[in-house]
């Protein structure tokens, strides 16, 4: 089987919030528009009880919607690797058409893997690195953009006078390699930012990152910082909570973008920016790749021997409609 990899979720606009303001072009997709004809039944094994899950399952059914023929079957192991091949199992005797997997564990699921192509369906592997070698198609997204984005921004106004130097706090969800990846990111394009402190709030505990943020004021190691960057938005709300009205110089940023306090914070100035997707092409794109691999229809791929899958672009929502 010849696996490929293709670059779904890459699908993004510039915008700012406060002016809703967009400019940009939108990818091709990577498929040939077969999604319009024809009836198929896709199964999803993903988590979606985190928001961005949930709301790139909205948007999955939102586009379906506008299609003839389209059965979308969800199922959510959250983070039950056992459950997960269970339910990969129940797609396969529903006869899905194909199969998308959101991996609970990458090494563990390659027997669900195993079942899904003896079963003769199309696999996709949604984002993650996954041991096994014999699925259709994986999508991939650089974490490190996310990063790189924000990075863009911090030197920007370096670039304007804004400010004089870049000194950060970091404050993760999550250890993993993949994800620590976006802050790694932010060096790619800010040279100058220099990591004052890093925290982690396990499993993107909201309550964990405020306890950072108090603990790096009561330190006074907030004294050092002036950039508060976090791992995703929820945490930045956090963050946010923590400085109170006491640290206003302090530019605080996120990313994911969904995040509806999030959005208002930008609104409000309270967070300078955040990154976000658009989750809309994103579930089209995908939908599209599906209805090809159903019809046997080749999915253009890059060779991920050669180089890195990169978003095509990732946008940067900002209050200040002059960025």
């Amino acid at each position: 089987m010849k696996r490929v990899f293709a670059v779904i979720c890459c699908a993004l606009l510039i915008m700012t919030i406060a002016g809703c303001a967009s400019k940009g072009t939108d990818p091709a997709p990577n498929g040939t528009g077969t999604a319009s004809t024809g009836a198929i039944k896709i199964g999803f094994a993903m988590p979606v009880s985190d928001e961005i899950n949930m709301n790139m399952r909205g948007s999955y059914e939102t586009y379906a919607e506008t299609l003839e023929g389209v059965e979308l079957i969800f199922t959510s192991a959250e983070g039950d690797a056992e459950q997960q091949i269970t339910d990969v199992e129940n797609l396969i005797s529903q006869n899905c058409d194909v199969i998308i997997i959101r991996p609970v564990d990458g090494q563990s699921i390659g027997v669900a893997c195993d079942a899904v192509v003896n079963a003769n369906i199309p696999l996709i592997i949604d984002e993650f690195i996954v041991d096994a070698m014999n699925y259709n198609v994986r999508t991939a997204i650089d974490q490190a953009d996310h990063g790189r984005v924000l990075g863009s921004y911090l030197q920007g106004l370096l670039d304007k006078g804004a400010i004089k130097a870049v000194k950060i706090g970091y404050i993760a969800g999550d250890s993993d390699s993949l994800m620590m990846s976006r802050r790694a990111g932010i060096s790619d394009t800010c040279a100058s930012a220099v990591f004052v402190a890093d925290g982690v709030a396990n499993n993107w505990s909201a309550t964990e990152a405020q306890a950072i943020v108090e603990n790096w004021i009561s330190s006074g190691l907030i004294n050092d910082m002036n950039v508060i960057a976090c791992m995703d938005d929820a945490l930045a709300n956090a963050a946010i909570t923590a400085l109170g009205d006491n640290y206003p110089d302090i530019i605080v940023l996120g990313a994911g973008g969904t995040n509806v306090l999030a959005q208002q914070n930008i609104v409000s100035g309270k967070m300078k920016a955040s990154t976000y997707q658009d989750n809309v092409i994103a579930a089209k794109n995908m939908l599209d790749v599906c209805f090809d691999l159903a019809n046997g229809v080749e999915v253009k791929y890059d060779d991920p021997e050669n180089r890195l899958l990169n978003l095509r672009s990732i946008s940067l929502m900002t209050a200040d409609t002059n960025e």
